[in-house]
């Protein structure tokens, strides 16, 4: 059979699995990005004649693992600002301040020192591996988030994490560049001055303020159309495209002047939300970009799936498994705790809030754009291995006990 025909017909069974799972895996413990894992491993153990996936050498898969990742990761932040309905500010939002002024960080140094002298990892790789897998995912995390727009502010565990998920992707590039920065030129009083001044601070204000502007500016002409045309010939589809057209357009005008695109897009949407911040119109918009996201998560989860069988696994040691475990079951935990020492929540919302660290489809990204950056890291083999490996662990261990504990969780304050 021809490798495109192959191609057409395994598309054809991934829609379909869609729509069959997505109303089959509503009330089990198995969850859909578990269902396309499967999927891509055992299609990609088969005789099919697919390709042989290796992020590790092949710069094109690389590259097409980044900019499929990125896409999601944006469409995905846009959504999370969205259906945020709290109004930003300190008091209201200091939550995620907690997450991520101190969980992240200590993740990140954590990480560095484990990979350092466990895996013999050089400073600018030892960092690297601290920053990709330091942010929580946007994408596989929308178990555990807030609900549609106009649904209330939601349960604090679950604001928390959305707030988290949402902010962190954007606020971990700088220590993504302070690792190829280190692995490069290393690390010195001139390029640590360097690289706070313009990868963290500026690149931080310019996603801020490009994302307000755009936000106020979009949200505004976006309602000026749409009760020009009337409600006669408003469409989901009409509303849903906007949307991707207004997130695609802020992620490029800041990635323009160096910003950081996510987090102009995060700001871009939570901005423009807060503009007749009740309107039914929000429903739709986040609906429609929903179907686009989850779509597309999908497709690369098989594909993730495929990278687990045909390569991604190979070579992995005790020591990058052990890495990984320590990462979901007791760094994140603990780190988490740490970070609300000085909060008044409920202990098991503390808890709760701790242990849901999902790593996803952020970390592949980050790890694809470090990669392609500078192609000589040395030993970042390892970083591939504990990616995929916490990946695979988190989709399994975070999919269950999101369906086990989050409904708990919201009972308990019912």
């Amino acid at each position: 059979m021809d490798n495109h025909i192959t191609a057409i017909l395994i598309s054809g069974i991934l829609a379909i699995s869609i729509f069959l799972f997505s109303n089959i895996l509503k009330d089990r413990l198995l969850t859909m990005p578990m269902v396309f894992l499967i999927l891509g491993i055992v299609c990609f153990s088969m005789p099919l004649d697919l390709p042989f996936i290796d992020p590790e050498n092949s710069r094109l898969d690389r590259k097409i693992l980044e900019y499929l990742s990125e896409f999601i990761i944006i469409i995905s932040l846009s959504a999370i600002g969205i259906k945020i309905d709290r109004k930003p500010g300190w008091k209201s939002w200091q939550v995620g301040i907690y997450l991520l002024g101190i969980a992240m960080p200590l993740t990140i140094i954590i990480l560095a020192v484990l990979g350092h002298y466990m895996l013999g990892l050089g400073m600018g790789t030892a960092i690297l591996l601290g920053s990709v897998l330091s942010p929580t995912d946007p994408v596989l995390a929308s178990n555990v988030q807030v609900d549609p727009p106009n649904s209330g502010d939601g349960h604090k565990v679950r604001f928390a994490l959305t707030l988290e998920a949402g902010l962190n992707d954007g606020l971990a590039f700088p220590f993504v560049y302070l690792a190829i920065i280190a692995e490069r030129d290393g690390l010195n009083s001139e390029t640590l001055l360097s690289w706070l001044s313009y990868e963290f601070l500026y690149k931080i204000a310019a996603g801020i303020v490009m994302g307000y502007l755009l936000g106020k500016i979009l949200a505004k002409g976006f309602f000026k159309i749409t009760d020009k045309i009337g409600n006669d010939k408003k469409s989901e589809i009409s509303e849903g495209i906007f949307l991707i057209g207004a997130t695609l357009l802020t992620y490029g005008l800041t990635e323009v002047i160096s910003g950081y695109g996510f987090l102009a897009v995060f700001v871009a949407a939570v901005t423009a939300r807060q503009r007749r911040n009740d309107h039914p119109l929000y429903y739709k918009v986040y609906n429609a970009i929903d179907h686009v996201e989850q779509t597309i998560l999908y497709v690369f989860l098989f594909i993730f799936g495929g990278l687990a069988a045909t390569n991604g696994l190979e070579g992995l040691s005790w020591k990058h498994l052990s890495i990984a475990i320590l990462l979901i079951f007791i760094i994140r935990p603990l780190v988490g705790m740490f970070s609300f020492i000085n909060s008044k929540m409920p202990m098991y919302e503390k808890l709760t809030i701790s242990f849901f660290g999902i790593r996803g489809i952020g970390t592949i990204y980050y790890l694809a754009f470090a990669h392609n950056a500078l192609n000589d890291f040395s030993k970042i083999d390892d970083i591939w291995h504990i990616a995929t490996c916490c990946i695979i662990i988190s989709i399994v261990v975070h999919g269950i006990a999101a369906k086990i504990i989050m409904p708990k969780i919201e009972n308990e304050t019912q």
